[in-house]
């Protein structure tokens, strides 16, 4: 499945707030943490592909 970057942000917000609730999160925390760490990599990696290779 593709995200839009549009997503990715929604699920990037999403994924923080519950990792704020702590108490209330039936899911283990390491494991929203990673996703987390994939989403932002996912979009970090999108910026560089945008970006044009300059001359060396």
């Amino acid at each position: 499945m593709l995200l839009t970057s549009k997503e990715k942000k929604l699920l990037q917000r999403l994924v923080k707030k519950e990792i704020n609730k702590r108490f209330f999160t039936k899911e283990d925390p390491e494991m929203l943490r990673q996703l987390l760490d994939k989403l932002e990599q996912s979009r970090r990696n999108e910026k560089m592909n945008e970006t044009k290779p300059t001359r060396l």
